[in-house]
């Protein structure tokens, strides 16, 4: 199982990221042997308390140039984007990173990132859909000619173009969501979800590959868990559980719960894992609580080993 972890590209309100902090974080992450770091995309967060977040493509990008080896991953609004900027932008980061970018597009749940960019929020799955597409026709073909939603690209090629395919996941939960990763997406992402509840939603997903004649061995798959390493196991569930009221959102239509966390002990968490693996996961992307890099150097240095 591939082992990722998430970089603190948000942080709490009244704070800033700290790029020096970031620039350690991933070459530790890239040194440890982490299969990937994963940032978040928000163009907005918070009203009154506002969270401050560095566009997640755009960390990605100082990212490769200062690591070597790690894979690239964000979860990307994608929604949101016009299809034709993003397929540039995408494009050039997996460019100059070695072909490195992982991407797991999703719709959004923040109705007020819609509304400031003019984008009916009831639409976003829709959205999510055509734009996939369109930027996969973009990324893999030359003199592309379509029209959709009033908008023209005549005679478009993107260059330089991938020189194998990008992996695109795809975020969600509801059951009309899973069929339509199973139908056409090339795997799935799933956020503080427990081994019983992943297995059962990865079983709606590979049932509706199968019925569309794809393989679901060949999909990819990643879950997003909240982690504390710590002796005494109620402190380390505390800090997790203090984490995520400060930090996460957690749907309310989604099985998504804090009880997906890892908590305790090293032996702990490799038991923890385990479990993760057995229930399909193969990648498991570890969210150390606050993102401390001592927490991060830990899980690198006793537990990562354990699943290379």
């Amino acid at each position: 199982m591939k082992i990722g972890v998430a970089v603190e590209n948000f942080t709490s309100p009244g704070n800033e990221p700290d790029v020096e902090s970031l620039k350690t974080y991933c070459l530790k992450a890239d040194e440890l042997g982490y299969e990937s770091i994963w940032t978040w995309d928000h163009l907005l967060l918070g009203s009154k308390n506002v969270f401050p977040v560095l566009d997640s493509l755009t960390l990605l990008s100082y990212c490769a140039g200062v690591t070597k080896r790690i894979n690239l991953g964000s979860l990307y609004l994608l929604a949101l984007r016009d299809p034709l900027v993003a397929a540039k932008v995408i494009s050039g980061l997996n460019y100059i990173s070695g072909n490195r970018l992982l991407l797991a597009v999703i719709s959004g749940w923040y109705k007020k990132e819609f509304d400031a960019v003019g984008i009916d929020f009831n639409k976003r799955g829709k959205l999510l859909v055509q734009n996939l597409n369109i930027i996969k026709t973009l990324l893999y073909n030359e003199d592309i000619n379509i029209s959709f939603d009033g908008k023209k690209y005549e005679h478009v090629t993107i260059a330089p173009r991938p020189k194998q395919p990008i992996k695109f996941l795809m975020g969600g939960y509801t059951e009309n969501v899973l069929k339509r990763v199973g139908k056409m997406s090339d795997g799935w992402l799933s956020y503080y979800y427990t081994p019983d509840s992943f297995r059962t939603s990865l079983r709606i997903i590979n049932n509706e590959a199968l019925k569309a004649g794809r393989n679901p061995e060949n999909f990819e798959n990643t879950n997003m868990v909240p982690i504390y390493i710590d002796s005494d196991e109620n402190v380390a569930k505390s800090k997790v559980l203090e984490f995520t009221n400060k930090y996460m959102d957690l749907p309310k239509w989604s099985e998504a719960t804090v009880e997906s966390g890892i908590w305790g002990s090293v032996e702990k968490a490799i038991e923890k894992i385990e479990e993760y693996k057995l229930a399909g996961v193969k990648r498991l992307v570890l969210i150390p609580a606050f993102y401390r890099l001592e927490q991060m150097i830990i899980i690198g240095e006793k537990v990562l080993p354990q699943f290379l």
